[in-house]
C-alpha cells in the first residue's frame, strides 16, 4: 500500500518520508553441491532418489519461523504510525474519489490494489531467494552470519527510533508521481497503483521488509521467498480492504500505542540475529542470548504498561514481570553457576575428510555395515540429529555393530567439495548407508532431519 511518505508527497501536505522429505525416491534437493539444505521431512520411513535419477524440485531450507508469520507481521505493520493514519486517504485514491460504489465494487478495487502491491513484494522475494540459492553455502559462513546479524541489529535500532531508514526523497517523489498518473476507480489503474506503491517504503516498513528479505535469502527457496512476501503484503492490505468496504469505523483511533507497536517489531527483528548467532556460538550461548532478548522485551513491555490506568492492566503487568523473571533464569545459572547436568552419551564417529580416507575406512570395516554422517557446524538440522536423535538409547542400541563415519564440511574446502561431489550429496543433513561389501545403498539414504523414533525404524528396515 502507499505509505505515509507517498501520500504526503502526493497531497503536498508535508515533506516526504518515506526439508527434503525423507519420504520417496522422487525427493532430493535440486541444488548444485555443496549447498547446505536443512529440510524437515513431512513423512517418515522414506528414501531419497537414486543418484542416477534426475533431481526434481527444490527443497525448502529449515528456518525457525514459517511463512505464515509474515502474514501476522504484515498485519502488525499496518498499525504502525507511518501506515495506519493513511488508510482512509489511500481508500479514497483507490476508489477514484467516488463515494457511491457498491460494496462488491469497492471490495474488488481494494483487493486488486492489494494484489498489485503483493505482486511487487512477491517478485522481490523470488529475486532474493534465487540469489540466496546461488550463494547458499557462502551465506552460512560464520563471518557472513555475523555480518547479517549486525545488519538485523541496525534494522531493529531503526524500529526503536534511533535513526530513520527510508528511500531517498527524490526517488519516492518520482514513484509517487508515477502512481498519481494512474486513474483510481478502474481495475487496471488500481492494480498499477498497488504495484508501484509496493516500491515505496516508509520508515515503518523499510526495516521489517529488509529483515524479511535478508531472512529468506538464508533459505534459497523460491516458494518460501515468494510466498513469504506475498503473505506480508496481504497482511498489510487486509486493513485497507476493511476500510474501503466498511469505512473508518473499523479502525482503532490513532495514539501513542502505534509507536509501541513499532518498537515491538524491533524486538521481533532482534530474534533473527539470535537465531543466526546460535549456529556459531552453540546451544548454551544461544540460550543465553534468547534469555537476554526475553528479559529486554518483557521488561520494556512491563515499563510501558505502567502508564495504563485500567484495572485489568494490573494482571497484565504481573504476567509481564513474571515472564521477565522466568526469562532471566539462564542468565542466573550462568552468573551464579548452574547445577551439574548429566551429559547424554553421544555416538563415537570416526572422522574422514577425503575420498581416499573414506575408501580406506570402508575397506577396514571388514564386513561390517557402515553409516556415514555428513555434518557442518552451521547446519542446524545436523545439530538436531546430534542432540535429539543420535543421543537416543534406541538409536545407539540399533547402531551397535555398525561402523560410524562422519565428514565435517564446515569449511567447505575444495577437498570437502570433491568428497560431496563424489558421494553425490546435494544438501545437508545427509546420512549414507553402506552394506558389508562397502557398497552404498542409495535407497536407504537419509536427507533431512528425522527424530529418534523415525530414525530407529529406518535403521531396523536397513538391517532387516
Amino acid at each position: 500500500m502507499i505509505p505515509l511518505s507517498a501520500v504526503r508527497a502526493a497531497s503536498n501536505d508535508a515533506q516526504p518520508t518515506a526439508a527434503a522429505p525423507v519420504s520417496s525416491l522422487n525427493h532430493r534437493p535440486a541444488f548444485n553441491p555443496p549447498l547446505p539444505v536443512e529440510p524437515r521431512p513431512m513423512e517418515e520411513n522414506a528414501v531419497p532418489q537414486a543418484p542416477a535419477m534426475a533431481p526434481p524440485a527444490d527443497v525448502p531450507a529449515r528456518l525457525p519461523f514459517t511463512a505464515l508469520w509474515a502474514l501476522l507481521i504484515g498485519i502488525g505493520i499496518a498499525f504502525t504510525p507511518c501506515v495506519l493514519p493513511m488508510y482512509p486517504l489511500i481508500s479514497g485514491i483507490v476508489l477514484g474519489g467516488k463515494q457511491r460504489l457498491s460494496t462488491a465494487r469497492a471490495l474488488l478495487l481494494a483487493f486488486i490494489y492489494v494484489q498489485g502491491m503483493a505482486l511487487t513484494y512477491t517478485a522481490l522475494g523470488l529475486v532474493v531467494a534465487a540469489a540466496g540459492l546461488q550463494f547458499q553455502a557462502a551465506l552460512q559462513h560464520p563471518y557472513v552470519l555475523v555480518g547479517l546479524s549486525a545488519v538485523f541489529i541496525l534494522l531493529a535500532l531503526s524500529m526503536f527510533g534511533l535513526f530513520t531508514l527510508q528511500l531517498p526523497s527524490s526517488l519516492q517523489t518520482r514513484l509517487t508521481l508515477l502512481s498519481n498518473k494512474r486513474q483510481g476507480g478502474s481495475p487496471g489503474g488500481v492494480f498499477a497503483m498497488g504495484a508501484i506503491a509496493g516500491l515505496i517504503c516508509s520508515p515503518c516498513t523499510t526495516a521489517p521488509l529488509s529483515a524479511i528479505l535478508l531472512y529468506i535469502a538464508q533459505s534459497g527457496n523460491l516458494w518460501l521467498g515468494g510466498g513469504t512476501l506475498y503473505l506480508y503484503a496481504l497482511g498489510m492490505g487486509l486493513p485497507l480492504i476493511l476500510v474501503t468496504v466498511f469505512g473508518n469505523r473499523l479502525l482503532p483511533k490513532s495514539g501513542p500505542w502505534m509507536s509501541h507497536v513499532k518498537t515491538a517489531f524491533g524486538f521481533v527483528i532482534l530474534a533473527l540475529p539470535v537465531f543466526l548467532l546460535e549456529r556459531i556460538l552453540g546451544d548454551q550461548w544461544g540460550l543465553r542470548l534468547w534469555s537476554m532478548l526475553g528479559v529486554a522485551f518483557f521488561s520494556w513491555a512491563f515499563i510501558t504498561s505502567l502508564g495504563a490506568t485500567r484495572p485489568w492492566m494490573r494482571l497484565v503487568q504481573i504476567i509481564l514481570l513474571a515472564a521477565a523473571l522466568v526469562s532471566a533464569r539462564p542468565l542466573q545459572d550462568w552468573a551464579f553457576g548452574a547445577p551439574a547436568v548429566e551429559q547424554q552419551a553421544h555416538l563415537a564417529f570416526t572422522r574422514v575428510s577425503s575420498v581416499a580416507e573414506l575408501d580406506q575406512a570402508l575397506a577396514q570395516a571388514k564386513g561390517q555395515p557402515v553409516m556415514l554422517d555428513l555434518y557442518a557446524d552451521w547446519c542446524v538440522a545436523c545439530k538436531e540429529f546430534e542432540k535429539y536423535t543420535f543421543s537416543s538409547p534406541d538409536v545407539q542400541q540399533a547402531l551397535k555393530g555398525t561402523v560410524l563415519l562422519q565428514v565435517d564440511v564446515t569449511k567447505n574446502s575444495p577437498q570437502d567439495v570433491a568428497l560431496l561431489k563424489h558421494l553425490q550429496v546435494l544438501g545437508l543433513p545427509t546420512i549414507l548407508f553402506f552394506n558389508a561389501e562397502g557398497q552404498e545403498q542409495p535407497e536407504r539414504r537419509v536427507t533431512g532431519f528425522m527424530d529418534a523414533a523415525a530414525f530407529s525404524a529406518h535403521l531396523r528396515d536397513w538391517q532387516a
